[in-house]
């Protein structure tokens, strides 16, 4: 039986190379858990005893054990945290990858350090010095980190405006691991000794300084496109506020014009009235009935953005001859920022115009129908369509019009992931099925 004090030795050092690692690993998917919070603190907890245990084998069983055990932790670190967390593998991988690489150089810059201040201990594996020499460099390094994490990585890992791009963005921190192992593991050295010698810890901290200055302008440009997005978003609703203020003014320009000639009406009808000619002036009646503006005031819904989509769109409509019926039933105030709404809306609106326009055979209709209530919105699309439905091999919709996936559904299927929502497509009997239900339940 080993001494109490080696084992409380082993299980802080195997503490500190683990808990804070994977609390950065966790954070930025807090919204993205696969069960609460609570029993996911106590999965930690058990992994973490886990990750003691297996600690506790490889010092003191013999070293021919010691790889082996080495793999099961880290594959059961691996496999763990791509349970727990519900997002896009690239961005999980990226993450993971990134703070392994951080991980690996405070476990060599700390060996370094113990070597200068602690001599004697320095070579022997686990001692309370190189736990004391890791708390003092996690401080350092891992509280910038947490900062980095909070205000700017988590915002790239919780957008989804491109998630094509993660499923190589992973590559950027694999490459600077290999290289990693490779310095450290690739010659007759031991790891201890490779880490004890100051170059090459100054080495390695280029290493992971120049893979930073590379995490960072990633996150950067994912942000800049997230900003692009939005700015694209907010511009097409400015272009529909716009149109629809032409509109307006047109048909106030329209009913100044009736009120201008009305007199000259009114002349008319008087001379037919003094004259006795009733039938001419029904007929007059009617004819200046039918010449005058329409004054009806559509209002598909309460809420604004979404009127203002369907009085846009179904002016759209109406010049291609498409019909166009709607059964909204949108409150004012919605839990969803206007832009996604717009976006959303906008994408299936437009896809069903185009699709209906390309139609050269039978009738010509869109339906557009939705609900909401305290917790959820529902949005139906459906419109004639006779062409055949294209999908990858991930199940996305191939453009009509350019190689690879359509951009319009795309967006409407990364919104709906972004509300923990659901989209869903089907072709049948010639017509196109498209719907979405959002979750309002939590603030966005």
């Amino acid at each position: 039986m080993p001494p109490f004090y080696r084992i409380a030795e082993i299980s802080c050092y195997s503490m500190l190379n683990f808990l804070p690692y994977l609390a950065a690993a966790l954070y930025p998917f807090r919204h993205r858990l696969r069960c609460s919070k609570p029993v996911m603190l106590l999965f930690v907890l058990i992994i973490t005893l886990v990750q003691i245990v297996l600690s506790l084998c490889s010092s003191f069983l013999p070293d021919a054990n010691k790889v082996l055990i080495n793999m099961a932790s880290t594959l059961i670190y691996f496999l763990f945290y791509f349970w727990a967390v519900r997002a896009h593998f690239g961005k999980t991988l990226f993450t993971l990858l990134m703070l392994t690489n951080i991980a690996c150089f405070v476990v060599v810059s700390s060996k370094c350090l113990e070597g200068f201040l602690f001599p004697a201990l320095a070579r022997q594996p686990f001692r309370w010095s190189y736990s004391l020499v890791m708390s003092a460099v996690q401080a350092v390094i891992l509280i910038p980190l947490f900062i980095y994490i909070r205000r700017i990585y988590t915002n790239a890992i919780e957008k989804e405006t491109n998630p094509a791009a993660w499923r190589y963005l992973w590559l950027i921190p694999a490459t600077f691991y290999i290289l990693w192992f490779y310095h450290l593991f690739g010659n007759e050295k031991s790891g201890t000794e490779m880490a004890l010698q100051p170059e090459n810890t100054i080495f390695l901290l280029f290493i992971d300084l120049g893979a930073f200055l590379i995490y960072y302008m990633v996150v950067c440009l994912i942000n800049e496109h997230d900003r692009n997005h939005t700015l694209e978003s907010q511009n097409h609703l400015l272009y529909l506020q716009t149109v629809q203020y032409e509109h307006l003014k047109n048909r106030i320009a329209e009913t100044r014009r009736a009120r201008h000639d009305l007199r000259h009406h009114t002349a008319v009808m008087a001379g037919f009235l003094d004259a006795g000619e009733l039938d001419k002036l029904a007929a007059y009646l009617d004819s200046y009935r039918k010449s005058l503006p329409d004054d009806s005031s559509i209002l598909y819904c309460k809420n604004s953005v979404v009127n203002l989509l369907l009085l846009y769109f179904d002016q759209q409509a109406r010049e291609e001859e498409i019909a166009f019926d709607v059964h909204m039933d949108i409150p004012a105030s919605l839990n969803i920022a206007e832009n996604d709404l717009s976006v959303l809306l906008g994408n299936l609106l437009e896809n069903a115009l185009e699709a209906c326009a390309q139609q050269t055979h039978g009738v010509r209709q869109i339906t557009v129908c939705g609900k909401a209530n305290d917790s959820a919105l529902i949005l139906a699309v459906d419109n004639s369509y006779e062409n055949e439905i294209r999908r990858n091999a991930d199940g996305a919709h191939l453009s009509t019009k350019h190689k690879g996936v359509g951009l319009g559904l795309e967006s409407v299927r990364q919104i709906a992931r972004r509300y923990d929502g659901v989209f869903q497509t089907e072709q049948k009997d010639g017509v196109f099925y498209a719907s979405v239900l959002l979750n309002m339940r939590e603030e966005k």
